[in-house]
């Protein structure tokens, strides 16, 4: 068996061909995800958000013939609809949908500087209605930008020749004319945080629970859509530059991030890559946490 025959970096690592759509692209990790797919080969990449002007700014530092800007507001059914129906008058098929939209919600961390319990009360109970705004962003908004495109992701499979429908018996090779060279099928990557699994709670409460609801429904989704050829994974970020940590110091210590740095735009497009190209065809369920280490200095379950 030749080994080398299908192993050439520049082909299991590239997005040619892909449509992807992304929420949340307009700046930080969604912005260096549409960077690096554009530049890998991807067809088009359709950047959801609210703000316009960020995303059609976005789109014209990239290329504006790929990069196509979509306004959006994740936590309305109405306007993910909307923009579903905007992006189906373009394009019949989507390879890869990323749910990065976020939002920090009640940040409450000052509760490790609570001296007394009243104290603590009241920072606990600051701020509920933000905890809303939270889970309708980072989390309820994945099932409901997930179910809405799910169509598309089908047509996507169908456009590489694999069987669609529902298989729980059969293998879904069978019967199809699928390409033996690219097995992938289309794929819902979901940005979720360390925060998911750290118990020390250093981005605030609201957030890690909203972000590990996020981590559990892209596992989940693996299981429910598996019968019908769509793949579920999940990024778990640590700290990486974004509009939520504008601001933030960039070098750390090796007590708190073994690498001693935050990430890097770098290391988030070699993670989106590997996922969306041949690399990671065989990855389904997984959750690939990049943070330089900084769950192994902290209490945390992963």
């Amino acid at each position: 068996m030749d080994t080398s025959k299908h192993l050439d970096p520049s082909d299991l690592f590239s997005a040619k061909g892909l449509t992807v759509v992304i929420t949340g692209g307009g700046s930080g990790i969604g912005l260096a995800f549409a960077t690096s797919l554009a530049r890998s080969g991807a067809e088009k990449v359709y950047l959801l958000g609210r703000r316009i002007k960020n995303l059609e700014d976005a789109a014209n530092s990239i290329d504006p013939n790929i990069v196509k800007p979509v306004q959006c507001d994740v936590s309305d059914p109405s306007s993910v609809d909307a923009a579903v129906k905007q992006i189906e008058k373009e394009s019949s098929h989507i390879d890869v949908l990323i749910n990065n939209a976020g939002v920090t919600g009640p940040m409450q961390t000052d509760v490790h500087k609570a001296q007394s319990v009243q104290e603590l009360q009241e920072i606990l109970k600051r701020d509920w209605s933000g905890w809303d705004t939270a889970f309708q962003t980072n989390t309820s908004a994945i099932v409901a930008v997930s179910a809405a495109f799910l169509h598309l992701l089908d047509a996507g499979n169908k456009k590489r020749g694999w069987a669609t429908g529902r298989r729980e018996v059969q293998e879904r090779a069978e019967g199809a004319e699928f390409d033996a060279s690219d097995p992938r099928t289309s794929q819902i990557i979901t940005v979720a945080s360390i925060a998911s699994f750290n118990r020390y709670l250093t981005a605030g409460l609201a957030y890690s629970a909203t972000k590990a609801g996020a981590a559990m429904l892209g596992k989940a989704l693996a299981t429910l859509l598996a019968p019908f050829g769509i793949r579920s994974n999940v990024i778990a970020p640590g700290r990486f530059p974004s509009d939520m940590t504008a601001g933030d110091k960039t070098s750390f210590p090796v007590s708190q991030i073994p690498a001693s740095r935050s990430g890097s735009y770098e290391d988030m497009a070699s993670m989106i890559l590997f996922l969306v190209g041949k690399s990671g065809a065989y990855h389904n369920g997984n959750v690939q946490v990049i943070d330089g280490g900084r769950l192994s200095m902290m209490p945390a379950t992963y």
